[in-house]
C-alpha cells in the first residue's frame, strides 16, 4: 500500500468516527426531545440517557481511531518490508548485470582486432 493510499485510508476513517459521533449526537437529541414530549422521562433522565449514548460514541469514535491506526501502521509496514524485499532483489540482479558487462568489455578489449584480409580480384 502507497503511503499516500494509508494516508487517504486514515483520512476517511477519522472522517467515519466524527460522523458516527455526529450522528449519533442528533440521533440521540431527537430521541431525548421525543421521550420528553411523549412525557415518558422527565428532564434529568433525558440529560442522562443523552449524555450516556454520547459518551459511548465517543469512546467508540475513540476505539474505531485505534483500530484505523492499527491498521494503517500495519499497512506501511508492510509495504516498507515489501519495498527493501524488492530493492534487495533489484541490487542482486544489477550486480549480475554488471558483472556481465564487465566481463564482456574484458572479452572485447583481450581479443585482437583480426585484419581485413583483402579480396584478390
Amino acid at each position: 500500500m502507497e503511503p499516500e493510499d494509508v494516508k487517504q485510508l486514515a483520512r476517511k476513517a477519522m472522517l467515519i468516527g466524527i460522523g458516527l459521533g455526529v450522528v449519533t449526537k442528533e440521533k440521540a437529541e431527537a430521541l431525548a426531545k421525543e421521550l420528553l414530549e411523549k412525557g415518558k422521562a422527565n428532564e434529568d433522565e433525558v440529560k442522562k440517557f443523552a449524555d450516556e449514548i454520547l459518551d459511548e460514541a465517543a469512546k467508540k469514535q475513540k476505539e474505531w481511531r485505534a483500530f484505523v491506526e492499527k491498521q494503517a501502521k500495519g499497512a506501511r509496514a508492510k509495504g516498507e518490508a515489501f519495498v527493501k524485499k524488492t530493492k534487495a532483489q533489484y541490487e542482486k540482479k544489477l550486480k549480475v548485470v554488471q558483472a556481465r558487462v564487465k566481463s564482456a568489455e574484458s572479452k572485447l578489449k583481450a581479443k585482437p582486432k583480426a585484419k581485413k584480409k583483402a579480396r584478390k580480384r
